[in-house]
């Protein structure tokens, strides 16, 4: 009963989970610009747009055989890129290191260690600005799934090209070298200082975080959604304490 009560609130301020990634589904637009950054198989786009309209949709993988499989299953629904997302001054190709499990491939090659080494390969880069270009300057939901990347892309993002995007679900990884909770947390001020609310969905962990943006809202829903925002963080935190567990 608790579980259900649970959910039905979640239902009521409007947040929706694919793949573990958490977003607000009234701020998509109908239809919606995606950006799904670390497609991977590409799982979290063909759940999003079996139930929401999708005018323009910008997939991003660095591993190039998923990059592939990707190219062949939605090449005539989104534009597919064979490259690594990165932040900074990055320029030119990179090193990829892939693992024997795929979701272990990094630009970090210290991660790949404890799933087994495939090989390493170069690959193109994309910073933040270009992928926005792509998508028309305008983003209603980006998903970053990276691989510790996503730290240097959202620290490093210009202002602008945060203020166009309305919400940002991310899976921040914590936990091993060179990132650290304090790295991310500096992630976390960098985005209340640039206007955006902060969900922790797996509340005290940092594996499905949504970022709002607040500040692109007129002045009475930007009030509405700062006490969305509090409500849904408050569900998080009471699951977590009564089941001592996140979302499920």
């Amino acid at each position: 009963m608790c579980r259900r009560i649970f959910h039905l609130f979640l239902d009521w301020v409007g947040i929706r989970r694919l793949r573990e990634h958490s977003f607000f589904a009234a701020l998509l637009a109908r239809p919606a610009a995606v950006a799904d950054f670390g497609a991977h198989r590409g799982e979290f786009f063909a759940g999003l747009k079996s139930e929401y309209s999708i005018g323009r949709a910008l997939l991003i993988e660095a591993n190039p055989a998923l990059a592939e499989s990707l190219q062949e299953a939605f090449g005539n629904e989104a534009d597919v890129i064979h490259a690594a997302l990165v932040g900074g001054n990055k320029k030119g190709p990179i090193i990829f290191t892939r693992s024997v499990n795929p979701e272990a491939s990094s630009i970090f090659s210290e991660w790949v260690g404890a799933h087994s080494l495939a090989d390493q390969v170069a690959v193109p880069t994309v910073d933040f600005s270009e992928a926005l270009r792509r998508l028309g300057g305008r983003v209603d939901l980006a998903k970053l799934d990276i691989e510790g990347a996503e730290v240097e892309v959202l620290q490093t993002a210009r202002s602008s090209d945060l203020a166009a995007c309305s919400q940002f679900t991310v899976e921040f990884h914590d936990k091993r070298a060179p990132l650290t909770r304090r790295d991310v947390d500096r992630v976390f001020q960098r985005m209340r200082s640039e206007g955006y609310g902060i969900v922790k969905a797996n509340w005290p962990y940092v594996d499905d975080v949504l970022f709002v943006n607040l500040k692109s809202m007129s002045t009475v829903n930007r009030i509405g959604f700062r006490c969305r925002v509090a409500l849904t963080n408050a569900l998080f935190i009471t699951r977590r304490a009564i089941f001592g567990s996140g979302y499920s």
